[in-house]
């Protein structure tokens, strides 16, 4: 096979990507060759000037990592990115991007097949008060039972960024996994699915895990008797979806997105006690120190918009899994945010879409799944606005002046829409 030397990446990468994946392949297995997914790859953190460039390979240990400009297609790095051996998983930490600008990521590896180019999109700066978009679910399983449309219909709305909030993918549903080498297969089951592989090459992503990462439900109870699992199912979610270096193991979190919008990512799960604990003042859901950055990190956002991304539901959902049985902790997060401007959470978990109402005022969304098995809700009740079990996903668009929120399904209609302003999503004593 011919050496791959920097002139002529350059050149077959100005050919385009079919031109670069036939030049990496030639030679190497024939004209008979099926295209499989031998090379994946996704955008994770983008934020105003960085990203990080997640890769796996099957064969492949050493993919080279090109970055152009969507404006001009100028190249802005070019690097060679060693893949671990066992793993075949890699992460390239990139800096020094343009805020508010379009990159093309394009892979190349001497042995690999359908070498896929990323697109994503770094965050506007502080003081920008242009529209953004952003897309939310959760819930994702690659199993053809689940397939729809509605990969397609996600990108076809053009999201800024997707969030995640859970369940990607599902790793305790026949076979089930418990050791590192299984929680990775689950992983790249969901990654190389022809569907989910074009999505996740599509646009930039920020994710957290719920509970099927790991097993159904998990709490402290779990990770105490089952502390192996719980170790390699931790370290692979960390390896599929890695944070920059500077966050440690910390993986709650808060981001910017221009001027109006900020999310602030909770961990459901790591801190959390367990679920059939006496719902008392000892119950919590995030631990002190999460709580704590939480409500600080609210009061201080400057955005006109702050979006908590939980990912399990404040109320209103089946069984204890969720909010409503750290209600101690969730009414003090409630009464701590009297006054804060512009407050909506966003949840998952239940398989359906729903609009809530809580104390206060208080607003929460609730969507997915993206792809799973739908949940059967119960008769309403006072809070509950709106409820629909499909395949959903929830779509944020905000200006200065307004909040709007769209539940769309896989088809592209567009089911549910409120907006709001910054007054009518404030936490009042009333």
């Amino acid at each position: 096979m011919p050496v791959l030397t920097r002139r002529r990446f350059l050149r077959d990468t100005a050919l385009g990507v079919a031109g670069l994946g036939l030049a990496r392949f030639a030679g190497g297995c024939g004209d008979n060759a099926t295209p499989v997914a031998d090379l994946a790859g996704a955008v994770f953190e983008p934020s105003e000037t960085g990203m990080i460039v997640s890769v796996w390979a099957k064969r492949a240990r050493s993919v080279t990592v090109a970055i152009t400009r969507d404006a001009d297609g100028s190249l802005v790095t070019l690097t060679d990115l060693e893949l671990d051996a066992a793993s075949g998983l890699g992460a390239l930490e990139v800096d020094g991007l343009e805020p508010d600008a379009g990159y093309a990521v394009t892979l190349a590896a001497s042995d690999a097949y359908d070498a896929p180019t990323l697109h994503a999109r770094t965050a506007p700066v502080l003081d920008a008060t242009r529209p953004v978009r952003l897309a939310v679910s959760a819930d994702v399983d690659p199993s053809p039972e689940f397939d729809s449309d509605i990969w397609t219909t996600m990108l076809a709305a053009e999201p800024e960024l997707y969030i995640s909030i859970g369940d990607f993918p599902y790793t305790d549903n026949g076979p089930i996994a418990q050791s590192v080498d299984e929680y990775r297969q689950r992983h790249l089951d969901l990654r190389t699915s022809p569907k989910i592989r074009e999505f996740m090459a599509g646009v930039g992503i920020r994710a957290i895990y719920d509970d099927h990462e790991y097993r159904n439900n998990w709490d402290a109870h779990f990770v105490a008797a089952e502390p192996e699992r719980y170790a390699a199912a931790v370290q692979v979610w960390d390896e599929f979806f890695p944070l920059a270096r500077a966050t440690g193991d910390v993986r709650y979190r808060s981001w910017r997105w221009g001027a109006n919008v900020e999310c602030f990512m909770l961990d459901c799960r790591r801190f959390r006690s367990a679920n059939a604990a006496p719902d008392d003042a000892g119950k919590t859901m995030l631990g002190a120190t999460q709580r704590r950055w939480l409500l600080d990190a609210l009061h201080a956002s400057t955005a006109t918009w702050k979006l908590v991304l939980t990912s399990v539901p404040l109320d209103f959902g089946t069984g204890d899994d969720h909010w409503h049985t750290f209600a101690t902790e969730r009414d003090a997060i409630f009464a701590a945010t009297l006054g804060l401007s512009g407050l909506l959470f966003l949840s998952a978990d239940q398989h359906w879409f729903a609009a809530h109402r809580h104390a206060h005022g208080i607003r929460e969304i609730q969507m997915g799944p993206v792809a799973r098995g739908l949940g059967k809700p119960d008769p309403a009740v006072p809070g509950v606005l709106y409820r629909n079990a499909t395949f959903n996903f929830a779509l944020v668009e905000a200006t200065a002046a307004a909040l709007t929120v769209t539940g769309i399904d896989a088809g592209g209609t567009r089911f549910y829409s409120e907006t709001w302003t910054a007054a009518d999503l404030t936490p009042k004593s009333t």
